[in-house]
């Protein structure tokens, strides 16, 4: 009886193991129309727009990634608001569609430039969502009071550079590569 159990076992974690790594091929693959500002992906159809001299995505990336993305407070309706929140190492592990990339801080930088965090909550533009972050230990924080967005680029073994978007600033610093932020893709 005890080797059925282990077949079966074998074969759900094979299936779901081929379900999920499918679910990734597909995603790679969106379909970019510029006239439309449109990335058509197998999860959902994302805004785009024009900044800083390149092609964003205008939403959070919403793509499932076991045991690296969630929502926030762990509330599907979060995702579908404010898109899910993604570790750092599963930000930089192809999450983003073929011929787009996790932007670095420069991308950030030139694309904000000096405008607030109420003019990138435009509807018209980027779009910035307050979705907050999860910490490392499960914890969520700041939902309603500040985006998160991680870059590409890491600091040290442990930590990476995230953009934070408060009322009062944008700021660029160093994070616990294990938190869970949002994430925008920009075209290559």
């Amino acid at each position: 009886m005890n080797r059925i159990y282990k077949s079966i076992a074998i074969a759900t974690i094979t299936l779901t193991a081929a379900v999920a790594l499918t679910a990734c091929n597909d995603n790679r693959n969106c379909s970019y129309d510029g006239n439309a500002h449109s990335l058509t992906c197998p999860e959902k159809t994302y805004r785009t727009v024009d900044m800083g001299g390149k092609v964003w995505m205008a939403e959070n990336l919403v793509v499932y990634v076991p045991d690296s993305s969630v929502c926030y407070a762990n509330d599907h309706a979060n995702c579908e608001a404010m898109g899910r929140l993604y570790t750092w190492n599963a930000a930089n592990n192809g999450l983003c569609p073929n011929g787009w990339t996790l932007p670095s801080q420069d991308d950030f930088k030139n694309a904000f430039g000096s405008a607030s965090t109420a003019e990138l909550r435009n509807a018209d533009g980027f779009k910035m969502v307050l979705g907050g972050f999860r910490y490392y230990d499960g914890n969520f924080a700041d939902k309603g009071m500040s985006a998160s967005f991680w870059t590409k680029e890491g600091y040290d073994d442990s930590r990476a550079f995230l953009v934070r978007a408060t009322d009062s600033a944008v700021s660029y610093e160093h994070f616990n590569k294990s938190i869970a932020a949002s994430v925008r893709c920009v075209k290559e």
